[in-house]
């Protein structure tokens, strides 16, 4: 009963979602992103998210969507997924690249998850190989579901492929699961990532886990700035989900569903400085 209340909440609220999530005075009008053309690519983007596995919600996809087509088309950059497993992502992610012409560089394994070290909160988790997709299966769902021509691909694990990089990033989507794996991530893509350009997560209800984009020392010690923060932190973007959490608790809550998309930007500064006592006691030196 819980399953059919779901789905068919999905279902109905799609075009709900499509239409506010996309509700924008910035989107850029040299993409013609009238009403109907809207509708059409979110209901390709809900419908893909039946055809092809995926653990991401559509509307992050959109909420995605939404932020490359805010984007001057004149900015330089490619999106670039990190983790993709069946390519559910990668073909809607496709799609909106496709409208606004940029490339999808995607980079994973394509033999499912790493082995994680002893010091990885989230690797007794999950297991080694979990999550495989392989490279002929995402291509298969991209040529079917989205636009493949739209796409290249860099197989191999994070560490080894990431730091090749040489291109400028506009979007990042990491859905790695590991800690180890967000790490490398962020370490080879932020330095590439354009001004204003985003991040976007799929593991934002685990508090652990996105601790990293307020950890004052992981900045300070890779990039000698404060961290950006997170919008959506622990319980992801506020995109029509009922959720109130923590995610141990779900079992007892069946119709409860964090959204999980999560965004940080590059100009961003998530850093407390009200500290009065301090600047009085400077004050009277």
């Amino acid at each position: 009963m819980h399953n059919f209340l779901m789905k068919a909440y999905y279902a109905l609220t799609a075009p709900f979602a499509v239409f506010f999530i996309l509700s924008s005075m910035k989107v850029h009008p040299s993409y013609k992103m009238n009403f109907f053309r809207k509708l059409n690519l979110g209901m390709r983007m809900f419908l893909n998210k039946t055809r092809v596995q995926t653990g991401t919600n559509f509307k992050a996809h959109l909420a995605m969507a939404l932020k490359l087509l805010e984007m001057q088309p004149e900015k330089e950059g490619v999106v670039v997924e990190c983790g993709t497993w069946k390519g559910g992502s990668a073909c809607n992610l496709s799609l909106i690249c496709e409208i606004v012409n940029r490339k999808l560089i995607i980079f994973d394994s394509f033999a499912g998850l790493p082995l994680s070290d002893e010091f990885d909160r989230e690797a007794p988790v999950y297991t080694e190989g979990e999550y495989c997709g392989t490279l002929e299966e995402v291509k298969s769902n991209l040529r079917k579901y989205g636009a493949i021509k739209q796409c290249e691909f860099r197989q191999g694990w994070f560490e080894d492929t990431l730091p090749k990089i040489d291109f400028p990033i506009v979007l990042a989507f990491l859905d790695v699961d590991l800690e180890s794996s967000l790490d490398t991530c962020i370490k080879n893509l932020w330095n590439h990532l354009v001004d204003e350009g985003f991040v976007f997560t799929d593991e934002a209800a685990n508090p652990t886990y996105i601790t990293l984009f307020f950890s004052e020392k992981w900045w300070a010690k890779n990039f000698n700035r404060v961290p950006p923060g997170l919008i959506g932190a622990g319980t992801g973007l506020p995109l029509g989900e009922y959720y109130i959490g923590p995610m141990d608790e779900l079992s007892i809550h069946p119709l409860q569903h964090a959204s999980t998309g999560a965004y940080t930007r590059k100009n961003m500064e998530a850093i407390w400085v009200y500290y009065p006592e301090e600047q009085i006691n400077k004050a009277n030196f």
